[in-house]
C-alpha cells in the first residue's frame, strides 16, 4: 500500500522494522474487471482476483472460467523534494498480474427437484499479484551540515578500529572517519560540518505472486462460502547510488564519496483466507472474510555494499557482503464488504478493510545456539507502525449486452503511528469490459496516488526527503468462460 519504506535502504544492512513493514503490506492487482473497480469485489464476487481477498466470492460461479491478464504496464512517476530542491524520476514496467481457472459442479442433477440444498460447488487456482515493489526515487540537495559518515562515527564509537566492520570498517579503509586524537575507539569524520552536495537514486524491481488455491459452494443461492490457500513468492531487488559532493572545495584533498548498495530479498510463505457471502434479498449482498497471517519461514537476503572515495591525489575503494536467512510473521486482515445489484445490469459496492502492522514480527531461522531474538527490531515494530484502515469503492454498469463500464477508488490511510510519517494512499480507477457468451476481454486504469517522507540515513542534522508517488497503471484481461 505505500509505496516506500521509512527509511531509503542504503541506510540497513540487516533486517529491520523496515522490511517487515515492507513485506507486510498488500497493494491487491490481478484481472482488469478487478482493478476497474479498485478492487471492490468481496461482496460481489464473480471475478477471480476477488478470491484473493475473500475466498466466498468462487461461490458465485455457476460456469467454469480461465483468465490472463499478460499485458500490465506500470509508468511510475515521483518527484522528490530535499531542502527545497526538486528532483523527478519516470521508468516504466512491465508485468503479469493474473492467471486463474474456475471450475463449478452442479450437486443437484435435477433443479427441479433439488436432493439438497448445496447448488453448487467450485475449486479454483492460479496466481494474482498482491504487492508491486517496482519504484524509482531520485533525490538531490546539500547537506547542510549532516552526512552519512555521521551515522557510521556514532554506530562505531566505542569500538576498536580493529574490530570494526561493515560501514565502520569501510568508512575507515577509504579514509571517511578517523581516529579521535589519543583515542582507538572514539571517531570523527572529514566531512561532518560541511555543506556537501547530496546525490540518491534507487531502483526498486520485484513483487508478490501469490499462488491461490480455492474451494468454494453456494447454499440455496443465499450462503456462499469460501476458503483459500495462499503460497506468496516474494522477490525484491533494491539498486541504490548515493554521493556526497564537495562542489565547493570546503574539505582540502576531498572530491566525492560514493556508495553502491545491492539488496535482494526472496522467499516463499503460506497463509489461509476465510470468507462468507450472505444475500439476505436478491439486490443485496454482505461479505465478510479473515485473512491469517502470512508466514515466511526462510526469507533469504544478500546485500552488497561498496565504498569508493576520490581524493585529489588518489583514490580508495572498499566493499562487503553479507548473505542471511530470517523468517517473519505478517499482520492478519479482516474484510467487511457490501454491494447492491440492479436489476442485474449493475451494481455498486463497498469494502473496509483492517491491518495493524505492529502485529508484525521477525524471527531467527538459526538454531538455538546461534539464535538472534529480534528483540529491538520487533519493539520498533511495534513503536513505529500500527492500525491502517483501506476503503474500497466500486461500481459496474451494462450499457449494452456485451459493453460494461467500471469506476472505483480506494484510499489507505497511513500506517505510522503518532504522526511520525504521512504514507496514505489513493486508487481512482476506471475500466471498461467486453463480454460475449464465451470469450470476454477487459482493460483497465489505475492512478495510484502516494505521499512519504523518507531519511537517507539516521543524524539529527538531516532533513527527510518529501516523496510524492503519481503511478498509471494499464492492465487488459482475456478470459473463457464455458
Amino acid at each position: 500500500m505505500i509505496c516506500a519504506a521509512m527509511m531509503f535502504t542504503f541506510a540497513l544492512m540487516a533486517q529491520n522494522d523496515v522490511d517487515a513493514f515492507r513485506f507486510s503490506q498488500t497493494n491487491w492487482s490481478g484481472t482488469a474487471r478487478f482493478m476497474g473497480a479498485a478492487g471492490a469485489f468481496s461482496s460481489i464476487g464473480g471475478d477471480y482476483s476477488a478470491l484473493a481477498v475473500n475466498p466466498a466470492a468462487i461461490g458465485l460461479y455457476k460456469k467454469d472460467e480461465i483468465t490472463f491478464t499478460p499485458i500490465v504496464i506500470n509508468a511510475i512517476g515521483s518527484k522528490s523534494i530535499y531542502n527545497n530542491e526538486q528532483v523527478d524520476g519516470n521508468r516504466v514496467r512491465y508485468s503479469l498480474t493474473n492467471f486463474g481457472a474456475i471450475f463449478s459442479w452442479r450437486l443437484n442433477k435435477d433443479e427441479e427437484n433439488p436432493t439438497t440444498k448445496w447448488r453448487m460447488m467450485q475449486f479454483g487456482f492460479g496466481y494474482n499479484r498482491t504487492n508491486d515493489f517496482n519504484n524509482l526515487v531520485y533525490a538531490n540537495g546539500l547537506s547542510h551540515g549532516s552526512s552519512w559518515t555521521n551515522n557510521v562515527v556514532a554506530n562505531s564509537n566505542g569500538i576498536n578500529y580493529n574490530n570494526l566492520t561493515h560501514d565502520g570498517l569501510a568508512a575507515w579503509n577509504t579514509w571517511m572517519i578517523d581516529t579521535l586524537i589519543g583515542c582507538n575507539d572514539q571517531y570523527t569524520s572529514y566531512l561532518s560540518g560541511h555543506n556537501l552536495r547530496q546525490d540518491y537514486y534507487n531502483k526498486v524491481n520485484g513483487g508478490v505472486d501469490e499462488m491461490n488455491f480455492s474451494l468454494g459452494g453456494n447454499y440455496n443461492d443465499q450462503l456462499y462460502l469460501g476458503l483459500t490457500v495462499g503460497v506468496p513468492f516474494l522477490n525484491y531487488e533494491s539498486e541504490t547510488e548515493y554521493k556526497e559532493i564537495d562542489e565547493n572545495e570546503e574539505i582540502g584533498g576531498f572530491q566525492e564519496m560514493t556508495t553502491y548498495e545491492n539488496l535482494s530479498t526472496s522467499g516463499v510463505g503460506i497463509n489461509a483466507k476465510f470468507g462468507l457471502i450472505y444475500r439476505p434479498v436478491d439486490f443485496l449482498r454482505i461479505g465478510v472474510s479473515i485473512h491469517t497471517p502470512t508466514y515466511y519461514s526462510s526469507l533469504k537476503e544478500n546485500y552488497k555494499r561498496e565504498i569508493k572515495t576520490v581524493f585529489d591525489d588518489n583514490n580508495y575503494s572498499d566493499e562487503y557482503e553479507n548473505v542471511s536467512k530470517y523468517k517473519l510473521a505478517t499482520p492478519m486482515r479482516v474484510v467487511g464488504s457490501l454491494g447492491f445489484t440492479i436489476a442485474k445490469r449493475a451494481f455498486i459496492s463497498a469494502e473496509y478493510e483492517f491491518a495493524d502492522y505492529s502485529m508484525a514480527n521477525l524471527y531467527s531461522s538459526e538454531s538455538a545456539l546461534y539464535r538472534y531474538n529480534f528483540k529491538d527490531e520487533n519493539q520498533a515494530i511495534d513503536n513505529k507502525y500500527g492500525a491502517c484502515h483501506t476503503v474500497r469503492v466500486g461500481a459496474e454498469f451494462t450499457v449494452t449486452n456485451n459493453f460494461l463500464v467500471r469506476a472505483g477508488y480506494a484510499y489507505s490511510s497511513s500506517p505510522y503511528k503518532n504522526g511520525l510519517n504521512t504514507g496514505d494512499s489513493h486508487n481512482i480507477c476506471a475500466g471498461i469490459g467486453i463480454h460475449g457468451k464465451v470469450f470476454f476481454c477487459d482493460f483497465a486504469y489505475v492512478c495510484r496516488l502516494a505521499r512519504e517522507n523518507n531519511w537517507f540515513y539516521t543524524d539529527n542534522l538531516l532533513n527527510p526527503v518529501e516523496i510524492s508517488n503519481v503511478n498509471h497503471k494499464f492492465a487488459a484481461t482475456f478470459g473463457v468462460r464455458f
